[in-house]
């Protein structure tokens, strides 16, 4: 299976980086081919520019986004993994959904309404939040993110998906947090 891992953080000593780090070596240990796209390191535009719109008009797209959506089509399996912020993924991803997934790449509209066009696919979204369970579900903060998760990966077409957050990941304990990589590497093992 060809996997993509989609990485949002800015620091690469983080949690978030250790779990990248374990996702890589359970994907690794699967034998399957994988790509993994730091969108920090990579200096990723996350920016819909005006220009963008017009390229997608004329259907001459950025060459930035042509490599992109040529990974995502190669894989049958899109991992997306950062932190929650205010709600949401980091904005860098969310400017990678924006400018990656476009109309006539990932979806349509039809006559009978829209249509996903990324079939086949399996999608994970793995956050961690410094909110306890509890806080984030008082919140909405799960709710806000299982919407952000049907909202790309159903729109889109993709067969199967789901998110996975990780709690209180800045308060826990260091054997909570090994606990966290452990479970994790169990979904990905069961998932992948």
């Amino acid at each position: 299976m060809n996997t993509l891992l989609l990485y949002a953080h800015p620091n690469p000593h983080s949690f978030n980086a250790a779990i990248a780090q374990v996702i890589k070596e359970e994907i690794e240990k699967k034998g399957g081919p994988l790509k993994v796209k730091d969108l920090y390191a990579m200096n990723f535009n996350p920016v819909l520019s005006q220009e963008d719109f017009q390229a997608f008009h004329s259907g001459q797209l950025p060459q930035d986004i042509q490599q992109e959506q040529a990974d995502v089509s190669w894989a049958d399996l899109i991992i997306m993994q950062g932190p929650v912020w205010w709600h949401s993924v980091p904005a860098i991803l969310k400017g990678y959904i924006d400018r990656v997934f476009s109309l006539g790449f990932a979806y349509r509209y039809t006559k009978e309404g829209p249509q996903g066009l990324l079939k086949g696919k399996k999608g994970l979204l793995i956050t961690t939040s410094g909110a306890d369970q509890k806080a984030a579900e008082m919140s909405g903060m799960l709710t806000n993110l299982e919407r952000a998760v049907a909202g790309v990966f159903h729109f889109s077409g993709f067969e199967k998906y789901q998110h996975h957050n990780y709690f209180a990941v800045t308060t826990v304990s260091d054997e909570a947090r090994k606990q966290m990589l452990a479970e994790l590497r169990q979904l990905i093992q069961n998932y992948a």
